[in-house]
């Protein structure tokens, strides 16, 4: 599953870096290929529009969308326990693998959080 997510943001970085818009079979596509809800595409779709101009220097798409998230969630008032295990949710993998992929990755942007 953790290859698959990786995949699937891979997929997803490449429609944004290439100015594409997704469209109902887009959408379609991405769901019966990588198994994720309607939901969690869009969301993960806007964050990357929103970052467009940092994806060419993003040197791990997972940590950098994991980092985000759990961003968003602390800023809507989970912890940082809760905001990880949230994303690890989302994406159905463990929440110690997510605490792995952010430990080391933006150091800075992660520690105003935790």
């Amino acid at each position: 599953m953790m290859v698959e997510n990786k995949l699937f943001l891979e997929e997803l970085k490449v429609f944004v870096e290439k100015g594409l818009t997704l469209n109902e079979y887009d959408i379609e596509y991405l769901q019966g290929k990588f198994d994720k809800s309607l939901d969690l595409i869009n969301q993960l779709y806007q964050l990357l529009v929103e970052q467009h101009h940092m994806l060419p220097i993003v040197s791990d798409i997972e940590a950098d969308v994991y980092c985000s998230m759990i961003g968003y969630e602390i800023e809507h008032g989970r912890t940082f326990y809760g905001a990880s295990l949230a994303v690890a949710e989302r994406f159905q993998i463990p929440q110690t693998y997510v605490k792995y992929k952010i430990k080391d990755y933006n150091q800075p942007r992660v520690a105003h959080i935790a």
